[in-house]
């Protein structure tokens, strides 16, 4: 959260992105921003587990399945960062 926008961007070269509308993200639930919004997972049930399985984080923080997205959450105002499991991470570009 303390990285300038061109540092973030440059950690994260090569990170998978996705464009999402403003509007979308702070009316989605997590499942639907996961799965439909962006494919960060390839089906809505996939989502869930990995979810409660305590496996997803938002911003390098553990989420469950009820969270909601809110301004606080962005990065530089604008970024989402998404870690999947240990090792995948992907960034969403808040519209």
């Amino acid at each position: 959260a303390s990285l300038s926008e061109k540092d973030f961007l440059n950690v994260f070269e090569g990170v998978p992105t996705y464009e999402v509308l403003e509007d979308v993200i702070f009316n989605s639930d997590m499942i639907d921003v996961l799965s439909v919004q962006t494919s960060v997972f390839n089906s809505k049930s996939e989502a869930r587990r990995m979810l409660e399985s305590n496996s997803v984080s938002l911003n390098k923080v553990k989420i469950t399945i009820d969270k909601k997205i809110e301004n606080k959450d962005l990065l530089n105002d604008k970024y989402l960062l998404i870690q999947k499991g240990k090792k995948n991470y992907f960034i969403i570009i808040i519209k």
